[in-house]
């Protein structure tokens, strides 16, 4: 009968205190990419709106002052005058806001990060396939000196969009793929079957 040794308990346990901290890297990782994900939407989605404003605006406010020029009409100066002073506010947010900067720079985090993620993800599965712990050691510090830089970097986001990205990652399983999705994507020859219990 082969003797189990204390040294094999000693082994195991940092083995699976590193598995357990990698695997919450991971999962800070995997959130904070897609809260940066969802904070450069909310920042495309109210400039796209902001611009149809404009638009919008612009347009009654061409036709308003066409109207006083061609009609004499007072209102329409007045609705024309108002209309125009709006735009300018319109603008003058435009510039403070930068709102396609912001939304580049939380893509290009959110980019950053994804490559993190995915590093943490491989060496999460080279864990299980025997890799030594040394070289995990050494590629998890080399992570986490990559994560702080990142995050350093990286703009502020907000609540909602990390709420988006919790009802992303949580109920719509936006990082995930399920076996039927997997194999239409994949080609043939890669393509797995599970049998049903």
């Amino acid at each position: 009968m082969e003797q189990h040794s204390q040294s094999d308990d000693e082994q195991g346990v940092p083995a699976t205190t590193l598995e357990g901290q990698l695997r919450e890297m991971y999962a800070r990782a995997a959130y904070t990419h897609k809260t940066h994900e969802k904070m450069a939407d909310r920042y495309i989605t109210r400039y796209k709106r902001i611009k149809t404003a404009e638009i919008v605006l612009s347009a009654v406010a061409t036709s308003s002052l066409l109207l006083a020029v061609l009609g004499d009409s007072h209102v329409g100066t007045i609705v024309g005058a108002v209309l125009s002073t709006v735009l300018l506010g319109f603008a003058l947010y435009f510039k403070e806001a930068s709102l396609g900067e912001q939304s580049q720079k939380h893509s290009e985090v959110a980019s950053k990060l994804w490559g993190v993620r995915e590093a943490l993800l491989s060496l999460l599965v080279d864990m299980k396939d025997g890799r030594s712990v040394d070289e995990i050691r050494s590629v998890r510090d080399q992570l986490t000196e990559s994560l702080e830089e990142i995050y350093k970097a990286a703009p502020r986001t907000n609540s909602k969009a990390y709420s988006d990205a919790q009802k992303a990652l949580k109920h719509s399983e936006e990082l995930f793929f399920n076996d039927d999705e997997l194999n239409r994507m994949l080609p043939r020859e890669l393509r797995v079957t599970r049998r049903q219990p």
